[in-house]
């Protein structure tokens, strides 16, 4: 296996991997992490991440993203590598993470997920149809607290992370490789999304969780890929962030004095943090006012 270091440099040299800005007209790629494993971009911004493992005795992919970016990663492992997509696995049952899941399956791939995706699907199919808009299909195994694939010398632990983001969220940790993918709960080199919603207090526990496994290099769903100490980071924002907001709150500050009284210029280097730091602080100033 190559220096785990010297991919990583070479990663963010060559693959665009910032959330948010301009992309070319085919949002999607495929880059070496190690010898075996691939960091996937794509979305239609070219803003969703996920991993394929490959070896010889087949393929697996961590979240299929969008029926485009499924039916292009589909084409380029089948041009690419001369072994078939054994498993699909979901981080989570949220619909922009595993559209396109009928590709894989329809090849005879395995579709993995956490016991609680297909509810989660199911919600938002009854809210606005997204399962059928995205031919997403339901999970051929589920479990509830941990699952190990094993293929070509490999093990792939999937592991549940709690409720928090979704009730249904894994890290899927690539064992040999070293490296986690944790969607959409851990922002690399960045503030959080927007206003962030769900418990925010339970992203942390998740994603201290996550951090109990043995990687050195992490993929999360929208942002840079990072290292152990990027987690760490993010980590001591929300818990920085949270701890603010509730003495605020507690003080009977506005949202407006809460926003203009914040004390985080530390984490100003985060990318995002002019467009979405005063949502952050606005997301968890809602959620710690409707808590009473």
């Amino acid at each position: 296996m190559k220096s785990m270091k010297g991919l990583l440099l070479t990663i963010l040299a060559i693959a665009p991997l910032s959330c948010g800005v301009e992309q070319e007209e085919i949002p999607y790629s495929l880059v070496p992490v190690t010898d075996d494993l691939f960091h996937f971009r794509g979305g239609n911004t070219g803003n969703h991440f996920g991993a394929v493992l490959v070896t010889e005795e087949g393929i697996v992919v961590a979240d299929s993203v969008d029926p485009g970016s499924a039916e292009w990663l589909s084409a380029e492992l089948k041009r690419r590598f001369d072994v078939p997509v054994k498993y699909l696995v979901y981080s989570h049952g949220h619909y922009d993470h595993v559209g396109g899941s009928n590709i894989f399956q329809d090849d005879g791939a395995i579709v993995i997920a956490h016991e609680n995706a297909e509810k989660d699907l199911m919600a938002q199919e009854e809210e606005s149809q997204w399962v059928t808009k995205r031919n997403i299909v339901m999970p051929d195994i589920v479990f509830s607290d941990e699952f190990t694939i094993k293929i070509g010398g490999k093990n792939v632990n999937l592991v549940y992370l709690g409720p928090g983001h979704s009730s249904s969220l894994v890290a899927v940790h690539f064992a040999e490789d070293k490296t986690a993918l944790v969607v959409d709960a851990a922002n690399i080199k960045q503030v959080a999304y927007r206003t962030l919603g769900g418990d925010v207090r339970k992203y942390i526990d998740q994603l201290n969780k996550a951090k109990e496994l043995d990687f050195d290099v992490i993929i999360p769903g929208h942002a840079n890929i990072g290292g152990r100490e990027d987690l760490d980071v993010y980590i001591d924002y929300l818990t920085t962030l949270i701890a603010q907001v509730e003495e605020a709150v507690a003080a009977g500050k506005s949202l407006e004095e809460t926003q203009q009284g914040m004390q985080m210029d530390r984490f100003k280097t985060l990318k995002r943090w002019d467009e979405w730091f005063l949502l952050n602080v606005q997301g968890v100033y809602e959620q710690i006012k409707a808590e009473g």
